[in-house]
């Protein structure tokens, strides 16, 4: 190899023999026809080339400048396009991989798929697996700071593909992702009534209060459910492994995620309708790696369904009036009522553990992560039901009916209520500490996010062809945010930090009911059944769907899907998977 190295050297970059050029004249054809010409000339053109070959760079120059100069525009012309075709570099080729690949690694996907088809070698080195790791790296569930957009993860929908698969090919994405973030995990076993492990909080739902250190004294009621069936309501059993399996090729992950993200820019979905309630529908929560979904009605009752087949799989009945709030995990569910009560339910069996009682009047929302429980009511208080203390305080401070709760980072809860306003509590010291005000009619919900305060405004096409820069940090202006909708028929982007507005979001032309919101993409329902699908960062409208014929009361997203409820007791799945 050192030999071949030194022999190359001795070369220019024109005429190194290891490196293959285009068809091209050499000095053999030219030769072939100096033969045919008489002698005399002949012997005077062999001679200016021998001259030429041996005189050093310098006078070369000095050479092909005195020949320039006495050349007629024809001749001109002729040199100029013989040199359009022989001063071509496969640069490619000439460098080194590793340097060829980091320079592939600059290009977007339409520009690695063209350079793919230039002959061979670009296509080995095009569809390298470190060229398209970046770019997963780059774009998969977020944005790029370049061309503006993101693809899904598919996270839930490969996890749930992968525990019911007996192939043992895996997602590398998926596997990246479960070794890199503990938090996250793919294999869920369903606990017995008797295990008493601690659960690990939910990698789709807000954070919550540290439960083993968080307590309160000021309040002694308590909540009457026993320890051994608590413990096992509240825990998780979690494996993966990615021993002994088949990685996919990280540029067939890409394509398949931009599949997907392709039909969500087009507004190209699939529509599933089911029905079994017989009144409206209040509130839904699904789960892709389950295929579950669970709704709860004015009929009072709470359905499981079969999210593939849309079947109903169990009918809970315990509520005496309709069924506002739910919340569901692997093991437990927990709904709420007008009846003024909460209900922790086994969903698998169908069978009630408990009833949570305390409010005064209709509960219409809750939210849990680990053993902290969040409910309002339309009592106009909300109360913080701690199942590891087995203790409950209530927070006071809204005028009218709490329509929304959220525990945000450990130590916060969030809630919007008819009062019009937006709190901020401090769970440990329980009381407010921020009220947003601006909205002009009750706020009906509310979602905590994240935000890249200088997004890409102007929403490029699939066809675009600007490279990634591969230095940006996409996640440097991340800037946490309330995402707040009302019945003033506008939805509010607030500034968690500050308090103040950021931005305000018109379309809807009736009241907004209910907002779901992932890194990417943010959806809407309102009164008038219209739903409207918005870019997070920009706030600008994608899509607008219709199809319910009443209000939409309750909206889910996911990476392929967007599912929601309404007055006409429907229940609508928009599946964008184009399956």
């Amino acid at each position: 190899m050192q030999k071949f190295i030194e022999q190359n050297r001795k070369y220019c970059q024109r005429h190194r023999p290891d490196l293959k050029r285009m068809k091209e004249t050499t000095i053999d054809d030219l030769k072939e026809q100096v033969e045919k010409l008489p002698e005399s000339e002949r012997e005077k053109i062999i001679k200016i080339w021998s001259l030429f070959s041996t005189s050093t760079p310098s006078c070369r120059h000095l050479i092909l400048e005195g020949i320039l100069a006495q050349c007629c525009l024809p001749q001109l012309s002729f040199i100029s396009n013989r040199l359009q075709g022989i001063i071509r570099i496969d640069f490619i080729a000439a460098l080194p991989k590793e340097l060829a690949i980091h320079v592939l690694s600059y290009l977007d996907a339409i520009s690695l798929c063209r350079a793919a088809q230039v002959c061979k070698l670009w296509r080995r080195l095009a569809d390298d697996e470190v060229v398209w790791h970046k770019l997963c790296e780059q774009h998969i569930d977020k944005k790029c700071p370049k061309c503006g957009w993101g693809i899904p993860s598919l996270l839930e929908q490969k996890r749930a593909k992968n525990k019911d698969s007996i192939s043992n090919e895996i997602d590398p994405y998926l596997a990246y992702v479960t070794t890199t973030c503990s938090s996250t995990t793919l294999d869920i076993h369903y606990p017995s009534i008797d295990q008493s492990q601690p659960s690990s909080p939910s990698p789709t739902l807000p954070s919550t209060p540290n439960t083993p250190n968080y307590d309160s004294q000021d309040e002694s009621q308590r909540v009457r459910l026993s320890d051994d069936r608590l413990s096992a309501l509240f825990s998780d059993s979690s494996s993966f492994t990615c021993e002994n399996s088949i990685r996919r090729p990280w540029k067939e992950v890409y394509a398949e995620r931009q599949r997907v993200e392709f039909n969500w820019r087009k507004g190209r979905y699939n529509v599933k309708t089911l029905k079994g309630h017989v009144d409206g529908i209040m509130c839904l929560q699904f789960d892709d790696r389950k295929n579950r979904l669970i709704t709860g009605s004015y009929d009072s009752t709470v359905r499981v369904w079969n999210l593939e087949t849309g079947e109903i799989i169990r009918v809970l009945t315990g509520h005496t009036r309709c069924v506002r709030g739910l919340q569901f995990d692997h093991a437990k569910l927990i709904t709420c009522s007008m009846d003024h009560t909460l209900r922790v339910w086994n969903y698998h069996t169908g069978k009630c553990i408990t009833k949570l009682e305390g409010h005064t009047g209709g509960v219409l929302t809750l939210h849990f992560v680990d053993y902290i429980v969040a409910s309002g009511s339309t009592d106009t208080t909300i109360k913080i039901w701690n199942f590891s203390s087995h203790r409950c305080f209530t927070l006071i401070g809204h005028r009218e009916w709490v329509n929304k709760v959220v525990i945000f980072q450990k130590t916060q809860l969030l809630s919007c209520s008819d009062d019009h306003t937006i709190r901020i509590w401090d769970l440990t010291l329980q009381s407010c500490t921020r009220i947003f005000d601006g909205h002009n009619a009750p706020v009906q919900c509310i979602q905590p996010t994240y935000l890249h305060m200088n997004p890409i405004t102007t929403l490029t096409t699939i066809d675009d062809d600007q490279p990634c820069n591969r230095n940006s940090k996409n996640d440097d202006n991340l800037t946490p945010v309330i995402i707040s909708s009302s019945l003033d028929n506008v939805i509010k982007v607030w500034s968690l930090q500050t308090g103040d507005c950021l931005r305000t979001l018109f379309g809807h032309e009736e009241g907004v009911w209910s907002l779901a919101v992932d890194k990417l993409r943010l959806v809407s329902g309102a009164q008038d059944g219209v739903i409207k699908i918005w870019d997070k960062d920009s706030g600008n409208c994608m899509h607008t769907l219709i199809g319910h014929c009443g209000a939409v009361t309750c909206v889910a997203l996911s990476d392929t899907k967007v599912i929601t409820v309404g007055d006409d007791a429907e229940i609508r799945i928009w599946d964008f998977t184009g399956q």
